[in-house]
Parts: structure tokens; sequence; C-alpha cells
């Protein structure tokens, strides 16, 4: 016998009791008894319906906002959803989801800092894979674009000093003559050619500039990976920086959140189709009711760093369990 019979078996007896305990007491007060001459009653079981337990109901579920900067159409993306509800329904034979367009959960898929930060690497050719090597060669290859840009910024903050020097003098120069009602021709061409001169060394400080801003963004696209590998590889090393950013931004691949406003899973981040699929199948988990395993290859283990696509015997157990069945 399942948890929900025995709890409507309960609010049956319970009522039972109710009824003939009212009945007595109206009896003593010379009160017509249920049913007897009077206002009819009906006892509020007569539309009682049985709660599902869990897995008896597919969970609906739609699309909510979907950011195009994936690169992923949204058929694409549904087909994803789709694998990872296999993750669950094929190994316990059930139903457990079904895409409605108005489905009470909402799928979101948001581009923020850490795909844009993913697909930064990518475009430096670097594939990042959770493994404790793959982490190792990141973090040379950070050390090694540090130095660079150590270097860069030194050569632009030395231009940059130089150049504001150059330029105080030029200013004074041009003011003087300004207070005397104008320079002689020779220094006026002499100064005319500083200008044009001052103009190309800025034009050469902004390109700098752009160049430095842009190593910048390479780096911190390095930091915000190599801190998600330190979570998933549960290192014991202390979070990279960011440059002009925060330490160790949060870096969640996916969430799943149930409120006041509805039930949602959030994906920010997936690397490939396999992770993708792997992330989702995490979230619907949790949807499910599922909660954290310790098991670091269960699809419900909390960093979610595994790369398998189908559900251990841990996951399966605690579906079992959550679905109430032997």
């Amino acid at each position: 016998m399942n948890k929900a019979v025995k709890i409507a078996l309960l609010l049956a007896a319970v009522a039972a009791v109710f009824y003939i305990f009212w009945g007595q007491i109206q009896e003593k007060n010379g009160s017509p008894r249920f049913g007897e001459a009077g206002e009819n009653f009906e006892l509020p079981l007569a539309n009682f319906e049985l709660p599902l337990s869990p897995c008896q109901k597919p969970i609906a579920y739609g699309l909510g906002s979907f950011d195009e900067k994936f690169g992923l159409s949204q058929k694409d993306f549904l087909d994803a959803v789709s694998k990872a509800e296999d993750v669950w329904e094929r190994p316990m034979g059930l139903e457990l989801f079904s895409y409605k367009p108005g489905g009470a959960l909402k799928i979101n898929l948001i581009y923020d800092y850490r795909q844009d930060a993913t697909l930064k690497l990518q475009k430096l050719g670097i594939a990042v894979k959770d493994t404790k090597s793959s982490y190792e060669t990141l973090k040379a290859q950070y050390e090694a674009m540090k130095v660079s840009y150590g270097v860069l910024k030194a050569n632009y903050e030395k231009l940059v000093a130089e150049f504001e020097v150059r330029q105080d003098s030029y200013n004074a120069e041009v003011g003087s003559w300004n207070r005397k009602g104008g320079a002689p021709k020779d220094i006026y061409d002499r100064l005319t050619a500083e200008k044009k001169a001052l103009d190309q060394e800025f034009s050469k400080i902004k390109a700098l500039e752009a160049e430095l801003n842009a190593k910048v963004d390479d780096i911190n696209a390095f930091v915000i990976v190599l801190n998600r590998l330190v979570e998933t590889l549960n290192l014991n090393v202390t979070k990279y920086n960011e440059i002009g950013g925060a330490a160790g931004r949060e870096f969640e691949e996916g969430t799943y959140r149930s409120g006041p406003g509805g039930e949602q899973i959030d994906i920010y981040q997936f690397d490939s189709r396999q992770k993708l699929v792997r992330v989702l199948a995490h979230e619907l988990g949790h949807a499910l009711g599922l909660e954290h395993l310790e098991n670091h290859k269960a699809i419900m283990y909390r960093l979610n760093s595994g790369m398998n696509e189908t559900a251990t015997p841990d996951d399966l157990a605690a579906l079992k369990t959550l679905c109430e069945i032997k």
C-alpha cells in the first residue's frame, strides 16, 4: 500500500469518527441527526480524490526564455531535453516528462559570462575537459598569458606616461604663444607637426589599449573556467582573481528553482552537446524531487562533474524510492 492510499484511508477514518461524534452531540441537543429531517448532509469524502503519488503523472514542461547567442536552435535544444528525459524514463519504463508549449515547468537558456567564457576559449582553440590534466594545461596557458599581459601593460603605461609629458609641454607652449597673440611661422609649423605626431601617438596608444582589453577578456575567460574546474574537481586551491573583477564568480551550469512564481530550470553553460544533456538531466532530476548524491559518477552528484549520459544504480535507487517502486 503506497503512502497516498494510507493518507486517504486515515482521512476517511477521521471523517467517520467525526460523523459519529457530532451525531451524538446533535441527538443530545434534540437536533436531527445527519440524514434525518432537516438539511441534508453529505460527507466531504463523497468528492474526495486520492492524491497522485510521485511519478504517476508526467511533468509538463515548455520553453521559457531562449537566448540565441548560444548558436543553438530551439529544435536542437528540445532534442537535448528529450535525450535528458530518456536518462530517467528509459530505465524506469515510465513517462516522467511531457513537452507542452504552455507547460508549468519552464526551461530557460540564459547567456551570460559563463557561456561567454566557454566560447572565448573555444575561439582560442582550447577544448576544456573536466579532468585534472585539462586543468593543469589550462593553468599553464593562463600563467603564460598573464606574463604576456604584464609586458604589454608595462609598455602601454610607459607610452601613456611619455605621451602625457609630451602633450603637457605642447599645450603649455601653445598657450604661451596664444597669450602673446600668435607664434612666428617657423614655430607655428613646428607646433603643427608636433600636434600631428601627438595624434599619431594617441592612435597607437588606443590600439594598444584595445589589445590590452582583449587580452584582459581572454584572461578573465581563463579565470572563470579555471574556477569552474576548481569546483568541479574539488581541488584544494585558492580561486583565481579576474583582472578588474571579483574573485571566484558563481559558476553553476544550471539551476532548478521552485517558488511562488512557479518552477523553472535555468541553463547557463555547456561546452558540448554531451554536457548539455548531462546538465539538463541533472536539473530534471531536481524537478522530479531528487536530491544530490555523493557518488561522483551519479547524474545527481552535487557537482554534476561526470561525463556519462546514463543514470547510475544510485540514481535509479533514489528515483525508485521517490516513485515508491520496489
